[in-house]
């Protein structure tokens, strides 16, 4: 019943552009952040880039094949 609402909303661009955010968006926040934080915290950000990468590949997995 909630699935065919989800399909039938006018409001699916939205959601297009939400798993766009979720598998573009959050990884080059971490990204930008941990370039940000590496001169002075240089293992807090090979931490962050290295988080950054992984959610990057789930990320691009999950929602690339919710796109296609």
């Amino acid at each position: 019943m909630i699935h065919n609402m989800l399909l039938e909303s006018s409001a699916l661009g939205w959601y297009i552009i939400l798993l766009f955010f979720l598998a573009f968006g959050v990884p080059l926040i971490l990204l930008i952040i941990g370039i940000a934080i590496r001169r002075k915290h240089k293992k807090a950000s090979n931490i962050l880039l290295i988080i950054t990468a992984v959610y990057a590949i789930i990320g691009l997995g999950i929602c690339g094949s919710m796109l296609i």
